[in-house]
């Protein structure tokens, strides 16, 4: 009998070890599946993340197209009337009566002459917006103007110091012929350019 109690207690020493190894593999299993669930449920998180991103992304890109168009109807609503009837040019205003593409200014001089500083101003419903300051030098006989929008009324306003008497020109680049023109006197050193502008570039 004390035998088989003997027996009876080695075997149930010998069996808690074995026991004791099946808790932990039964709680390592139930801490992966935790795991698998939370990278299954973040997982969906970033899918839902990535279609917000995506909606947002669209619903930006529908806004940028409706402020462009908004931006063409505006520079059409202000350039249009001009073109159909364009005010007369003055002593220091040249009113270009046809649209000009890469505009460009030109000193006609024969004498040595200064700088002449010019301002691009963009004119839209409402508001005057500076687009560049550009420099006309006095060993150069022409500068590119900068337009930044196609079929957009500009202003160019032009400065100089110069006493000489000539010609300012604006012209069309595509075609060299002059679009408007006013004289520099000495009395005379600052004026306007007006014109519809279009880039070809």
């Amino acid at each position: 009998m004390r035998v088989l109690r003997h027996a009876f207690l080695a075997a149930i020493s010998l069996a808690s070890p074995l026991a004791g190894a099946t808790d932990e593999v039964a709680e390592l299993r139930a801490e992966l599946g935790r795991v698998r669930g939370e990278v299954a449920a973040l997982e969906g998180e970033k899918k839902r993340w990535e279609a917000g991103v995506s909606e947002l992304r669209e619903s930006m890109r529908a806004v940028s197209e409706g402020v462009d168009a908004l931006k063409d109807r505006a520079t059409s609503s202000v350039a249009a009337p001009f073109l159909s009837a364009p005010p007369p040019s003055s002593d220091t205003v040249g009113v270009a009566k046809v649209a000009v593409f890469a505009p460009r200014l030109e000193a006609e001089a024969q004498r040595r002459r200064d700088i002449v500083f010019l301002k691009v101003k963009r004119v839209e419903a409402g508001l005057v917006r500076l687009v560049a300051e550009v420099e006309l030098p006095a060993d150069q006989a022409g500068v590119d103007l900068p337009v930044d929008q196609s079929g957009a009324l500009y202003i160019v306003e032009w400065t100089t110091s110069d006493g000489n008497a000539y010609n300012l020109q604006l012209k069309d680049g595509t075609s060299a012929l002059t679009t408007a023109l006013v004289q520099v006197k000495n009395l005379q050193s600052q004026g306007r350019f007006i014109f519809v502008g279009y880039r070809v570039e």
